[in-house]
């Protein structure tokens, strides 16, 4: 089945998947962050993984069905899938333990990951304007994160490792995405989530309410609605285009954290985050400089060539 979103870019449907799939991930995250107060976090990844998969078993159907689950790589799969475990029990266990938009703030260190690990694993080169955004982004992040301030130290770092893994699992999909298709990208780590919360969910088990139930339904929903729409804001537009808007994340984090728990980030976090944020863009401002000058340029046309 040919996707119905191929052919050329339509930056403005990008940008509004790209704030509407950031919109679904912060409601799975404040969700998340009420059931982990109630339930261990283990049952809520695993009820997360089984709510979340139908949606995108239903995308695979709409686009190519068993077809475009066809892989040559199934040991990148499998480590894939090891990423977003990891990355699963390190965020909800940190969003159990901080105010959401902390959280939220701290994980805005992934692109400067993605940059930095790029240049091992991708072998992509990195000049000195990209290393000095890294360097500050890096900065911002010791002010979120304040070495020694108190009792949420750890849970920092380990939403910081969040966002490091994070970073890993974006530079497998870069690397893997001339080989497989999106479908497969995004179904076969669910697939190996939902059959570890088969395995592990019966050790930790709480008996959840029916409006508990509820509750992991909609933070299944909506993580799944967020990889969907984000999938495809990044194929219907250039990634600098709509990779600034990830940042919308904190404004939906604030307010819900404020409406939910009347959380507020603190003086520090905010300046933290602005300094990140400010590397993050100056980050994708220099990868569009670099991509296009690796696009080759149409020759200029004179008169004579357009036979005027």
């Amino acid at each position: 089945m040919t996707d119905r979103f191929d052919g050329a870019d339509r930056p403005m449907l990008g940008i509004v998947l790209m704030l509407v799939g950031i919109a679904a991930f912060s409601v799975m995250d404040a969700t998340i962050k009420w059931l982990t107060a109630d339930f261990p976090v283990p049952q809520v990844v695993a009820l997360r993984s089984w709510f979340g998969l139908p949606l995108l078993c239903l995308l695979a159907h709409f686009e190519g069905g068993l077809g475009a689950l066809k892989t040559s790589r199934p040991l990148a799969h499998i480590g894939r899938y090891i990423l977003v475990l990891a990355l699963s029990f390190s965020f909800f266990w940190a969003l159990s333990q901080m105010k959401l938009a902390d959280v939220v703030a701290i994980t805005f260190a992934a692109p400067i990951f993605i940059t930095l690990l790029s240049v091992p694993l991708l072998k992509e080169a990195v000049g000195l304007r990209r290393w000095a955004a890294i360097g500050a982004g890096f900065c911002g992040v010791l002010i979120m994160l304040r070495p020694g301030a108190g009792v949420f130290q750890w849970a920092a770092l380990v939403a910081l490792g969040s966002a490091a893994v994070y970073a890993l699992l974006m530079i497998t999909t870069r690397a893997l995405k001339s080989t497989e298709s999106t479908v497969a990208l995004m179904l076969y780590p669910q697939l190996g989530m939902t059959l570890t919360g088969i395995i592990i969910a019966p050790f930790f088990w709480v008996s959840p309410s029916l409006g508990d139930l509820g509750l992991f339904a909609l933070a299944g929903l909506f993580g799944s609605i967020g990889v969907i729409c984000l999938t495809h804001a990044f194929r219907l537009a250039p990634a600098a285009v709509v990779s600034p808007f990830e940042y919308s994340a904190l404004i939906w984090a604030t307010l819900l954290g404020f409406l939910l728990w009347r959380e507020l980030p603190d003086t520090p976090t905010m300046v933290g985050v602005g300094i990140v944020v400010a590397s993050g863009l100056y980050i994708i401002y220099r990868e569009t400089i670099k991509i296009g000058r690796a696009q080759p340029r149409l020759p200029s046309m004179s008169p004579d060539d357009t036979g005027q």
